[in-house]
């Protein structure tokens, strides 16, 4: 079978309709599908390795509350802060629909789940930032990122993540930076963790 990269280019750019996440306890992955306006779906397995990396990512960007959200050695000026912070955070969630079924779409790209192999959040000076998920067969799959994108991807993994039993951790892993004249640095923050 031959792949149209063309095609799936093209599918790329349509607008997101509806996500949804899910947990398959006989694969032990996450399926994430997104509905575009052109009536296509995307559909992407995330290992648990990826679906801590997104989590990660992406919820630096937000500060959803979590059980480890404020520290006992956090400063109060600063621990109030992080509370208003997350509390506007909980209001924003409360106006999401996530009660409404998704609707599967009739055309599925690339003709089935791609495999997730990695994720960078790529932030530009003057756009908003994109998610990047490159697939084992060869297509990265690229969103758009919006505050409600970022909120509801984040709860979504957060629920997904709970079904499933996993630990998503708290520390962002890998962010791009991408200036203005398009010079890439890559900011790596590993944490050490001793068992």
């Amino acid at each position: 079978m031959t792949v149209d990269k063309k095609a799936i280019e093209r599918k790329s750019e349509a607008a997101i309709q509806q996500i949804n996440l899910g947990y398959n306890a006989e694969q032990d992955r996450l399926l994430l599908r997104v509905g575009l306006a052109d009536n296509s779906e995307l559909l992407v397995w995330l290992t648990y390795r990826i679906s801590k990396q997104i989590w990660q990512l992406l919820n630096s960007e937000t500060q959803i509350p979590t059980a480890t959200s404020i520290q006992a050695e956090t400063l109060p000026e600063k621990a109030v802060e992080q509370f208003k912070q997350e509390m506007q955070v909980v209001e924003s969630l409360k106006k999401m629909d996530f009660s409404t079924e998704y609707q599967p779409r009739k055309d599925i790209v690339h003709d089935g789940a791609m495999l997730a192999k990695s994720a960078m959040l790529i932030r530009y000076d003057t756009k908003p930032p994109t998610l990047e998920i490159p697939c084992l067969e060869g297509i990265t799959v690229r969103m758009n990122l919006t505050q409600e994108l970022i909120l509801a991807l984040c709860s979504m993994l957060q629920l997904s993540a709970k079904e499933a039993a996993w630990d998503l951790g708290v520390a962002a892993q890998y962010k791009v930076q991408v200036q203005a004249d398009t010079e890439l640095a890559i900011d790596l923050d590993v944490k050490k963790v001793l068992h």
